[in-house]
């Protein structure tokens, strides 16, 4: 998808004034027969300029379209998703740095370089033409890379192509639409209730991923920011809480219970009621039969093996 086009020596870090920018990598993109590339983040910023053909990338919410002469920068931190284009497959640059402060005492007073370039994480997402002369400074990075190879002149372009993206205050072009997903109290129910279809027995969590339409990676980073819990941790507790309401209400066997609330193998469901309540099924049922003095006559809603 991606080849570095700087040798490596060219990267690095340098300071301009109050910041110490680390250049990580300058890549051309290219889709190579990938199709899309999931919801991710990461700890550096990242712009990505098109040259020829278009993608789409997105923040959320709907995908916009990238075209020729356009640009997108993805803050540190902010999730965003792309997907490639097969009959216009696109070739393009990322750029991708990080900004720090070369003296925490003296960084982010009047003229700062290190606040200007922090600022970028509050850049309105979205896909911006290139009004700014960005595609010209790139593709001065590639002449001096391939002429001079010299490491100040090349990393001097590269501060200058932050710089200027820095210096936009209101760009124009698309703004990122608005996430689908209104609120995370809608993601979570949606996930309860997938969760808690009884016809759900098979159900895994990648399915639930497909499901909401979202990589399994970000379902799980989510949730756990939500909630606390893993999302196999949640839905082992709903099939524990199934299987504990069928061990109470019907003399089913315990094979029939496990594969019912979705253990599949007796072995396993047994292992896993052990190391939560501390006793085997088979002893959680004689206990609670015995302290619940089950009437006679009561009967099984499960076949027993």
């Amino acid at each position: 998808m991606a080849r570095g086009i700087l040798p490596d020596q060219l990267y690095g870090t340098v300071r301009v004034n109050d910041a110490v920018i680390e250049i990580i990598e300058v890549l051309e993109e290219q889709p190579w027969g990938a199709r899309s590339c999931p919801p991710h983040t990461h700890a550096w910023f990242e712009c990505n300029y098109i040259y020829e053909g278009s993608m789409k990338t997105g923040f959320g919410g709907p995908l916009l379209n990238v075209g020729p002469g356009e640009f997108f920068l993805v803050p540190a931190g902010a999730e965003h998703r792309h997907e490639y284009m097969p009959q216009s497959p696109h070739r393009g640059v990322c750029m991708r740095w990080t900004v720090a402060p070369a003296d925490s005492s003296a960084a982010g007073g009047a003229g700062s370089v290190y606040a200007a370039l922090e600022g970028l994480r509050q850049w309105q997402l979205g896909c911006y033409e290139d009004r700014y002369g960005l595609g010209e400074r790139i593709m001065r990075l590639f002449e001096e890379t391939r002429e001079t190879g010299s490491l100040a002149s090349v990393q001097l372009t590269f501060v200058q192509i932050v710089l200027t993206i820095a210096a936009v205050r209101h760009p124009e072009g698309r703004a990122a639409p608005a996430a689908v997903d209104q609120s995370d109290t809608a993601f979570l129910r949606k996930i309860e209730v997938y969760l808690n279809d009884e016809r759900a027995e098979k159900m895994n969590v990648r399915r639930l991923a497909d499901a909401l339409h979202v990589s399994y990676n970000h379902l799980a980073r989510k949730y756990k920011r939500l909630t606390g819990k893993t999302i196999v941790g949640r839905l082992t507790e709903i099939r524990l809480a199934r299987a504990l309401d069928l061990l109470q209400r019907t003399d089913a066997s315990i094979g029939a219970i496990a594969e019912v609330s979705g253990f599949g193998a007796a072995h396993y469901f047994s292992r896993v009621f052990k190391d939560v309540y501390g006793v085997s099924p088979k002893t959680y049922r004689k206990g609670w039969n015995e302290e619940a003095q089950k009437e006679p006559g009561a009967t099984s809603v499960l076949s027993a093996d």
